[in-house]
């Protein structure tokens, strides 16, 4: 492999695993900081973060090189007082735009420029927006205090919704990885495991928070990584994980009283695609543009990332 491409190969992995702790470490703080604004202001930032974690590893394979998905360099997730919290952020956003700023001057390829570019562009924003929030946060304490102790009688279903949750957290990294790799071989089926990560994201948050409500913290521990790239193999690993995961939500449910509990276990139960649907519509030889347009329809329910389709079958990813 040409020197040049490994070199950007190994910056835009490197940028991958601090991409990916930003969110988690973003993520945890928005449901430890129980304060609506602040909370969406982080969340917000956690999804441009997804964004530029996108972009770098779409790059890496356009390069001919593989993912760093299941890596990531150390998180931050505590902090004496919310404030300090926010210094952390701060911190990861001001070495974040040091590291591009040096990768910038290192790399020739235009197209990673332009994407590292952008990526400082975005977090010199996020750098001004924590600097804002941290003084939101100040006047949240001052109105409303330090958050309330752990229920202790509530700890056997946070048990249970934190191993469901880090699951979770394992099937999206999976489902990014695919997503990623298949990227070329079948933009069809990425695309559909894409939307699949990303609502597992969804069900991601809405459990962290509940376990956050609940006055406990969210198990985001690094889990191992199931690395597929084989088409057949992937859409076979959707459809057991269908499988196992509707077994795994009826468990939860049946050990649940909570009634708004309930109801959120319910919607993401009803909210999971159809992987055997899929798999006999990418059996078929031949696909036209109009069944294309009504499958992607019945089975996406929304996107963090912008997309568009052209005729063909064929998919810019933007």
């Amino acid at each position: 492999m040409d020197i040049e491409i490994k070199k950007a190969i190994d910056y835009l992995n490197y940028n991958i695993t601090l991409e990916h702790s930003a969110i988690i470490q973003y993520l945890f703080h928005a449901y430890t900081i129980k304060e609506e604004e602040i909370e969406a202001e982080l969340e917000e930032i956690a999804r441009e973060e997804m964004k530029h974690l996108r972009m770098f590893a779409h790059a890496v394979v356009d390069l001919g090189g593989i993912p760093s998905i299941d890596k990531r360099v150390s998180v931050f997730l505590e902090a004496p007082s919310p404030i300090e919290l926010i210094q952390l952020n701060i911190d990861a956003e001001k070495m974040a735009i040091d590291e591009y700023g040096k990768q910038l001057k290192d790399i020739s390829d235009k197209k990673v420029q332009r994407i590292i570019e952008r990526a400082i562009n975005d977090e010199t924003a996020h750098l001004h927006i924590f600097q804002k929030l941290q003084e939101k946060v100040k006047e949240h304490i001052a109105n409303n205090g330090e958050a309330s102790v752990i229920d202790e009688n509530k700890m056997k279903i946070i048990q249970i919704l934190n191993k469901y949750l880090h699951k979770q957290y394992e099937k999206i990294l999976e489902s990014l990885y695919q997503s990623f790799m298949l990227r070329h071989k079948n933009p069809i089926l990425s695309d559909e495991i894409e939307q699949r990560a990303i609502d597992k994201m969804k069900h991601f948050g809405w459990i962290a928070e509940e376990i956050t409500g609940m006055g406990a913290k969210p198990n985001v521990e690094l889990p191992k990584v199931e690395k597929v790239d084989d088409e057949a193999k992937a859409i076979e690993y959707h459809i057991k994980d269908q499988q196992e995961f509707s077994k795994e939500i009826q468990e939860i449910a049946s050990n649940v009283e909570d009634k708004d509990l309930k109801w959120i276990l319910d919607r993401i139960a009803k909210r999971e695609i159809h992987y055997t649907d899929l798999e006999e519509f990418l059996n078929k030889p031949d696909i036209t543009d109009e069944e294309i347009s009504k499958v992607i329809s019945t089975l996406t329910v929304g996107s963090l990332f912008g997309k568009h389709k052209e005729r063909g079958g064929k998919q810019q990813l933007l």
